[in-house]
């Protein structure tokens, strides 16, 4: 009787040992095919974020320059309504009242760029955005303009290059410590420029390292020591810090998923509509567009930080 049970043990304790590694290789085989559809899902949800995000870009264009047209001819009929218009001159000696056509208000706007026809309506710098549509034409909804780096703000690790449209990291360079407006000791610096109202753009080579970022800040930012660099701390952008590339919004930054980190990224600002885009210049794709904030009665300035082995041009 003790052989048989002996026996028994000796044959069941075997199959128990192998159906026990037949269900953890099964587990072990599921639990891999969830994280891989885990992801699957990630990526497909982030891929789907990136359409939705370029098409509310897309419709945001349209929208405005549906407006811009709108008031174009609202403008125009405004203008022809003057032309038609008659007054009576002081009468003769006669006492008579002639006739003559009322004198037609000039139809243009003073700007830093210069005289702009058509009361500013529309710029002559036109750029194009590609979208799922195809390229879509752009007209009249930023104006490309001229900025250049603020050697008062560079933090004095900073080289700003001659003309001041290039800056790179190096030994600390012999400055005004003290200077209120300079970053310290976070590399940063800001553009001349700022804007109050208007949609300007600029374009920034940012092809040279892997430790940059570049976007907008509040004239107000923080300067002094350590900086919260997205909405919260008073500043808008995207950047790449080794292999990652990332918009920095608030709380944490958020992954970008472009093929490859751009390598000229144009800056979008629409201060009215309180809303920050980003662009890669070589593709025309959308990179990023920012919740709208409220940017009434704060000036805005081109932002960038440079990390170490890097160099931003203005182009």
């Amino acid at each position: 009787m003790g052989e048989k049970v002996k026996l028994q043990k000796q044959k069941v304790v075997p199959e128990f040992k192998q159906l026990r590694q037949y269900l953890a290789e099964q587990e072990g085989l599921l639990l891999a095919q969830l994280g891989q559809l885990e992801k699957q899902i990630e990526t497909r949800l982030k891929e789907n974020a990136a359409k939705f995000s370029k098409k509310i870009f897309h419709l945001d264009g349209l929208i405005k320059e549906k407006e811009h047209q709108l008031l174009g001819q609202e403008s125009l009929q405004q203008k022809e309504q003057l032309s038609h218009e008659w007054v009576k001159e002081p009468g003769t000696s006669s006492g008579k009242a002639s006739m003559a056509r009322k004198p037609q208000d000039a139809w243009t706007t003073d700007t830093e760029e210069g005289v702009e026809e058509s009361q500013g309506l529309y710029t002559k710098d036109a750029w194009t955005t590609d979208t799922e549509e195809g390229v879509e034409e752009s007209q009249g909804l930023y104006t490309k303009v001229s900025v250049t780096l603020d050697p008062d703000t560079a933090q004095s690790r900073l080289i700003l290059s001659e003309d001041r449209r290039c800056v790179t990291q190096g030994a600390p360079q012999q400055s005004q410590l003290d200077n209120p407006k300079k970053f310290d000791p976070w590399p940063c610096v800001l553009g001349c420029e700022g804007f109050d109202s208007g949609r300007p753009c600029w374009e920034v080579e940012v092809g040279y390292g892997s430790a940059w970022a570049v976007g907008v800040a509040l004239e107000s930012v923080k300067r002094k020591g350590p900086i919260d660099m997205s909405p919260a701390g008073g500043i808008w952008a995207v950047g790449q810090y080794k292999e990652k590339f990332q918009a920095l919004t608030s709380t944490s930054p958020t992954p970008v998923l472009p093929s490859t980190a751009p390598r000229r990224v144009r800056v979008c600002l629409d201060h009215a509509g309180g809303q920050v885009l980003f662009v890669d210049v070589l593709s025309q794709a959308l990179i990023f567009t920012f919740p709208r904030a409220v940017f009434a009665g704060k000036k805005i300035h081109p932002w960038f930080w440079v990390g170490k082995g890097s160099q931003l041009k203005l182009s």
